[in-house]
């Protein structure tokens, strides 16, 4: 048997930078619609006068375990 053709060192550079690419986009569109998520949230808490971040399980800092 015949080994099958090797694509060139230049193509498998190339697949790879686009790779690290889209792995880093989707990065980024979860990281910036994660940041308009968390502006809409603090938005309303503001107008409604709630405070989310003490919405949390687990011990106060004055509690011991």
């Amino acid at each position: 048997m015949h080994e099958p053709e090797r694509p060139s060192d230049r193509r498998l550079g190339l697949a790879a930078i686009w790779a690290v690419g889209i792995v880093l986009l989707v990065i980024a569109v979860v990281f910036i619609g994660r940041n308009f998520w968390h502006h809409d949230v603090l938005k309303e808490d503001q107008q409604t006068g709630e405070n989310r971040a003490d919405d949390h399980e687990g011990l106060t800092p004055n509690e011991k375990r």
